[in-house]
This record gives structure tokens, C-alpha cells and sequence, in this order.
């Protein structure tokens, strides 16, 4: 039976183990009442255990019985599965729609997978769990090794929520390997195949490919452009990318800024560039990337098709245009700074907010890009 003695400032608890033998622990308890308390409740975890009835659930109230007798507050649990509800909740509001969607697949995956232990508390998934789930996606060849470092990425980052919550100890994700993959690189066009793309393409599309290839401009964002993002006078072109929020300033390259003085008859700031395209999608079979991939082979230019997983994959496509004009840029001697800037990216790795570039340098990296309108 249970019992409490004090010795020097706290009340000890004394209680029989599962093997009869006698133990006895601190309750760090000045109050005898809850020392008692809590001696109480360590006796019967042990008969629990002594009858074979101490399962993890047990456990859980135990310790949340031990809380409330000295006043505190019960146990926090959740199940994974509600613990995935109430994380893809907060994410609904903090991320876009197709991360968002990328998100739910992802947990839902895992959920399926776990089966009945997903109705079972979130400190119950091991590292054996995560393993397991990452052979059956991999053996199932339903997911190629870079689509699978994406999905741990994000059971990492879910986790390491709950942790950070307090509702773990640690990540079992953590003690995960990430695969190692080797990224479909894209292909680069020559000045002598943009020219031919120019010749044969529609005006719209003559627009679309000078974004791409003089301002770097991803499909999504060349589309989107209007003229209120233009100004001829100062001789620069402003937009916002809609991946990555970041705002990028480019100086507009005497081929881009000829072409868009013989559009500027319908320059009316709300109208876009490309009036026609940009109310197409980007993706998709009837795309504008189809689309583009189209008029490369009408051009007779290889659009150089990989098969990966299961999707196929152009290493020249039209955001090959944009390595085309960070690759120019290299070539023409260009900084990686001023690259950076000029493309949009960021690495805190390679670059950070403190760089500071003044406007001439960016007109001279611009300017230095080979032409591509014919005499």
C-alpha cells in the first residue's frame, strides 16, 4: 500500500513495484495532501502493470492523474491523425493553394498508411513507421526519388511542429534519411534557335519568348505582365514573382524595348502584354508549356524529352529560357550577384539581403546580352 514520508523539505512516496519489491521517489511536493496524491497514483500504475493492463493509453492518464492532483494542467494529447487535421489547418492560412493541396496529399498518404495507428497517439510513431511508409512509396513506382525528398521534407517539417508544440520529445522523421537525387537538368537555347522561334511564332508569342529570354521570366509571370509594369522612359520593367513574392527590377534590353515600342498602340496600363495568352493556363495538356513545346517542333528545334516517374520532362522548354538568360549573363562575364538580382533568386548560402547593387551595373549586365532581332 501506498504511503508518503517526509524527508527534508519534500514528501516521498512509497510504493510497491510490479516485482514486490519496494521503491521510493520524491514527489517534489510540499503539501502533504498532494503527495499523497500522487503516491496513490504510482500504486496503482504498478497494479496495472503487475496485471498486465498498463497499456500506452493507461499510461497517459496516469501521468495526466499525477498533473491534476498537484494542480497543473492534464496531459496534452492527440492522435495523428488529429494532430495532421489541426497542422493542416494553420497551413490552410499560411501557404498558397497548391502548396497547400501538396500538404494534404502528402498527410494523407501517411494516414492511409498508418492504418488503425493513426486513431492512436502521435508519440506512438517511431522511426520504423516513416522508414516503412518511405520503402512502400518507392517500391510502389508511384513516385520518382526527387518526389519522395520532397514528401519527407514536408513529414520532417510537420513533425518538427509537433515537437516544437511540446507534444513530442523528439522527431521521428529526424533519424530519416533523405534520398539523395540527381535533378533532370534543363537545356539552354542558342541564340540561332530563338531567332528561328522568332521568326515562326505569332506576335504573342514573339512577346512571351523576349520576356523569357531577356527578362528570365518564368511562363506564369511573362503571361501576367502588363503595361503598367513597363516604363520606356526609365528604361526598366518591375513585377512581382508569384513563386516567391520577391519583387525584381530589370533593365530592359534594346531588342525587348524595340519590340515592345512596335506593341505600344495598346500600352493602356490595365492591358496586358500578351492579351490573348494570358488568360490561358500555364500548365496543363492544353497549356501554354504544350503550347510552346508545339511550336518547337513546327520550328524543327528539340524540345529534348526525358521520361521521369510518371510525368515526361523537356529539358528545352520555354523556362529553359530562363536558364538561358542567367546562363548568358555567366557567359557575358556577369557576376553571380548581379545574376541573382537580375533572376530573382536568393541563397543565404551565396547571397544576402546586405548587397546593395546600384542600377548602372545592372543597365551594363543587361546591355551585354547578345541580340536577337535581325537586321
Amino acid at each position: 500500500m501506498a504511503s508518503i514520508h517526509r524527508t527534508g523539505r519534500y514528501w516521498h512516496a512509497y510504493y510497491t513495484l510490479p516485482d514486490g519489491r519496494r521503491a521510493h521517489r520524491s514527489t517534489r511536493q510540499t503539501d502533504r495532501k498532494k503527495a499523497l496524491e500522487v503516491a496513490r497514483t504510482l500504486e496503482r500504475a504498478t497494479q496495472k502493470a503487475r496485471a498486465g493492463e498498463l497499456t500506452e493509453a493507461t499510461i497517459r492518464k496516469f501521468l495526466s492523474d499525477v498533473l491534476e492532483s498537484v494542480g497543473e494542467s492534464p496531459l496534452r494529447t492527440e492522435t495523428v491523425r488529429e494532430f495532421f487535421a489541426s497542422w493542416l489547418e494553420d497551413k490552410a492560412g499560411s501557404t498558397k493553394p497548391a502548396v497547400y493541396r501538396l500538404y494534404a496529399q502528402v498527410s494523407g498518404h501517411f494516414l492511409a498508411f498508418l492504418g488503425s495507428k493513426a486513431d492512436k497517439a502521435l508519440g506512438g510513431v517511431t522511426p520504423r513507421d516513416i522508414s516503412a511508409w518511405r520503402t512502400q512509396r518507392l517500391s510502389s513506382g508511384g513516385v520518382s526519388s526527387g518526389t519522395l525528398l520532397v514528401e519527407l521534407k514536408i513529414l520532417k517539417s510537420a513533425f518538427s511542429s509537433a515537437r516544437r508544440q511540446g507534444l513530442l520529445l523528439s522527431s521521428p522523421a529526424d533519424a530519416i534519411a533523405l534520398p539523395r537525387t540527381k535533378p533532370l537538368e534543363r537545356d539552354v537555347f542558342t541564340r540561332e534557335e530563338i531567332v528561328t522561334l522568332l521568326n515562326v511564332v505569332p506576335q504573342e508569342w514573339q512577346t512571351l519568348i523576349y520576356l523569357g529570354y531577356f527578362l528570365g521570366a518564368r511562363l506564369s509571370d511573362a503571361k501576367a505582365l502588363r503595361w503598367s509594369c513597363v516604363d520606356l522612359t526609365a528604361g526598366q520593367l518591375r513585377y512581382t514573382q508569384s513563386k516567391t513574392s520577391r519583387e525584381v527590377i530589370v533593365p530592359i534590353h534594346a531588342d525587348l524595348r524595340d519590340h515592345l515600342l512596335s506593341l505600344a498602340s495598346n500600352d493602356h496600363p490595365d492591358a496586358y502584354l500578351c492579351p490573348t495568352l494570358a488568360l490561358k493556363r500555364s500548365g496543363g495538356r492544353r497549356g501554354l508549356s504544350a503550347e510552346f513545346i508545339a511550336l518547337m517542333n513546327a520550328a524543327g528545334i528539340d524540345p529534348l524529352p526525358v521520361q521521369a516517374a510518371k510525368r515526361s520532362f523537356s529539358r528545352k522548354s520555354f523556362h529553359a529560357l530562363r536558364h538561358s538568360f542567367s546562363s548568358a549573363l555567366a557567359n557575358a562575364g556577369v557576376g553571380l550577384d548581379l545574376r541573382m538580382k537580375l533572376v530573382g533568386h536568393a541563397s543565404a548560402q551565396m547571397h544576402t539581403p546586405y548587397t546593395h547593387l546600384e542600377w548602372a551595373p545592372l543597365e551594363q549586365a543587361i546591355a551585354m546580352l547578345p541580340g536577337v532581332r535581325e537586321p
